[in-house]
């Protein structure tokens, strides 16, 4: 079969545009998630991705891969849900002139141009299977997987390409040669290398039997990381294999995928709890549901994603053998990290506030990434914390029932939090955004916790936009425990609360409740000339500035852009960015190529952050999104003045022609215009000074913060 198919990787590419051309959605899903995890054809598989899960009213996938583009392809704004997806297509379609479909694909598909680097050419088959006696003396696959273990560890790509070269002259068969061809992989001998090339040639071209052959190549596509690609030449395996020895090798092996893709449920008509090997309470449980679910749901094109299988079964059958626990007057905060951003900063004063106060008796730490003096430590001195105080979720470890159901590095961070929740006994758990919100409902659901809150700091557009495929879920998931009086939710700003009703695709109601962050932070102690001075910064000259985290979400390119425009006008305009990130350099940069880097001060991440404010007449934040932008209040409490994009919440930090600003998402020319005439404006600039400092500490105070967590609290 593999002779059929482009050369390993594209194989599985291939594969995906043969399913997408022939109308097969619920595998297309699956064999495109594949290639989009892998990074090298975004826009391409994302757009894919998007097509099919329209096609088979995917509304959550869609959605995601949507929130990939900054402008989706046009196409996609046409397509509809398919009434007629076929559910179960024939395997021997699968295979009839696959690189014929391909060449159809590009032709006419919209995304088809952007597919002209895969190869369409068959490999062909060697012209005879090699002599007994030279299968007896080919090198052994264990033989080879020590030898290139061997040229790994020392780094020798030299000898390896040696050592490869022997094996493919020996005519090794493709159980060696996958060891080889992984070996180069990790040697970085990839693609486009005479060595590797070879490799994949003698593989693919080496005589097989069609079951061999299937076998073989599924072996290495799960290798490369393509399992959806594997588990459909198993199943066309399956059909040609005509001894019952050879079907069950098989069987064992799409078991063996069904527990490596956390997709259990997909094969479940053809697979025996014996193929799973040993017995597990997990197997068996998963097995019961596709069979419950198979009786239900007869049409469904495909089982549920891991995540919405594991929250089934856990909000179904699971919670009727959980007991819970009397609770501890003990309140346990779960996080991502505290690095660098509003969100965590925000946890860090809510956990040292209750920490200090006497609501809790205990209240506890867990964070998905911490340690010393790191990035992921930023506010660990505003929380007061040190390694030794926070419960590490980190992706290592074991799980035991419930939380193996969970996908993924899932399992490992469940099964941790899991085990300290029964060992505490909380009485209420606050999770802030969505992944932890998940960990947290699922863990404290399953260990007896009575209270979770799930608190959410940004516009969905942050998860939309990220890669994990279980964000897709993330909607189906919300909606199930939104039903559940133990789970709570909060929202950062009325747009955050918006915008989740929209995606989560529910009616905004009383359980999308707002709470705004709250602050308390010192006045700047200097005036703006003396700020301006202490940064080295010209006292008679305007100060446009920002304090951003240099990353794409935040579109410090597109600021820059907009710097140099308002530059073109107002020549003696000096420009303030503090922070850091990986955009920094290329801001600089551009900065450097319009000739105006003596213009541009770039102090990097600052301890003194409102004496930096303080030196500016105007701040900037061009965000791509935003949930409730703390940077905005921060502003105002220095009294400095906004201009800034009308997205996400950032609309309910200001008064818009009071105390700064809304400007049209992206639109840099509205955005240098009325910063010119503000500016100018030294009365209106005074004015907004004076009332933004005010307002700010009126709708955003700590008090008020505080004050909403303990109502939550129940406090």
């Amino acid at each position: 079969m593999s002779s059929r198919w482009p050369i390993v990787p594209h194989g599985a590419l291939a594969a995906a545009m043969v399913a997408s051309r022939k109308h097969y959605w619920s595998d297309a899903i699956l064999l495109w998630q594949d290639i989009f995890r892998h990074g090298d054809h975004d826009e391409l598989a994302a757009g894919c991705l998007a097509e099919a899960a329209l096609r088979t009213g995917d509304q959550g996938l869609a959605d995601h891969m949507l929130g990939q583009f900054t402008t989706p392809p046009s196409f996609l704004g046409h397509v509809s849900q398919d009434d007629s997806v076929e559910t179960s297509p024939s395997l021997a379609d699968w295979t009839a002139a696959p690189l014929e479909e391909v060449a159809a694909f590009r032709e006419t598909h919209p995304l088809g141009g952007q597919t002209s680097e895969i190869s369409t050419e068959a490999i062909p088959l060697a012209p005879s299977r090699p002599s007994a006696l030279a299968r007896l003396t080919a090198p052994r696959p264990d033989a080879v997987r020590q030898a290139v273990e061997i040229h790994g560890a020392r780094e020798d790509d030299r000898a390896l390409r040696d050592y490869a070269a022997t094996l493919i002259a020996r005519r090794a068969r493709p159980a060696a040669l996958h060891w080889a061809i992984l070996g180069c992989g990790k040697q970085d001998i990839g693609a486009g290398d005479r060595t590797y090339d070879a490799l994949l040639s003698a593989f693919a071209a080496y005589p097989l039997s069609p079951v061999e052959r299937a076998r073989a190549d599924a072996r290495l596509y799960r290798a490369f990381g393509y399992p959806a690609f594997a588990r459909l030449l198993l199943l066309d395996a399956m059909t040609l294999a005509d001894r019952a020895a050879d079907r069950a090798k098989i069987r064992h092996r799409l078991a063996v995928l069904a527990i490596d893709r956390d997709r259990w449920l997909d094969d479940s008509e053809i697979l025996s709890t014996a193929d799973f090997g040993r017995e597990t309470p997990e197997r068996d449980a998963l097995l019961s549901l596709a069979r419950s679910a198979n009786r239900l749901q007869p049409m469904r094109p495909s089982p549920s994603p891991p995540l919405e299988s594991a929250f089934a079964w856990l909000l179904g059958p699971g919670l009727d053998e959980v007991e819970r626990y009397a609770p501890e007057n003990r309140l346990l905060m779960v996080g991502n990290t505290l690095g660098c951003g509003g969100m965590e900063r925000m946890l860090a004063r809510a956990y040292r506030h209750f920490s200090d106060a006497d609501v809790f008796d205990t209240v506890d730490l867990a964070l998905l990434d911490y340690a010393d003096v790191a990035p992921s430590a930023f506010y660990a001195g505003e929380a007061g914390v040190r390694a030794d105080d926070i419960l590490l979720l980190d992706r290592n470890g074991a799980s035991d029932m419930p939380c193996s159901l969970l996908p993924g590095s899932w399992k490992a961070r469940a099964q941790k939090l899991f085990d300290h929740i029964r060992a505490t006994r909380p009485r209420i758990i606050h999770a802030w955004n969505d992944l932890t919100g998940l960990l947290s409902a699922y863990a404290g659901l399953a260990a007896g916790c009575p209270k979770i809150i799930v608190h959410f700091h940004h516009a969905p557009d942050v998860p939309q936009s990220g890669r994990a495929e279980q964000i897709s879920s993330y909607p189906a998931v919300y909606r199930r425990l939104r039903e559940r009086t133990d789970i709570a939710t909060v929202f950062c700003a009325e747009a955050a609360a918006r915008g989740y009703a929209r995606w989560w695709r529910v009616a905004e109601d009383e359980r999308f409740r707002v709470l705004y962050n709250g602050f308390d932070w010192d006045i700047p102690a200097i005036g703006n000339a003396q700020a301006k001075h202490a940064i080295g910064l010209a006292k008679n000259r305007p100060v446009v500035g920002t304090v951003l985290r240099f990353s794409e979400v935040k579109q410090p390119l597109l600021w820059a852009e907009a710097a140099i425009t308002l530059a073109g006008n107002a020549p003696d305009t000096q420009f303030l960015m503090v922070g850091d990130g990986p955009f920094r350099s290329a801001v600089a940069n551009r900065f450097a190529e319009a000739g105006l880097a003596d213009s541009l001060h770039m102090p990097g991440q600052v301890g003194n952050v409102p004496d930096h404010l303080a030196a500016m007449d105007l701040f900037w934040l061009t965000s791509r999104t935003e949930g409730l932008p703390n940077v905005l209040i921060e502003a105002q409490f220095s009294g400095v003045p906004i201009a800034a994009f009308d997205v996400g919440g950032i609309g309910e930090t200001f008064i818009d022609g009071e105390t700064g600003l809304l400007v049209p998402q992206g639109d840099i020319v509205a955005l240098v215009e009325r910063s010119r005439t503000v500016l100018g404006d030294a009365d209106w600039r005074n004015n907004a000074c004076r009332k933004a400092r005010i307002q700010a500490e009126e709708r955003f105070s700590a008090q008020t913060f505080f004050d909403g967590l303990r109502s939550l609290y129940g406090a």
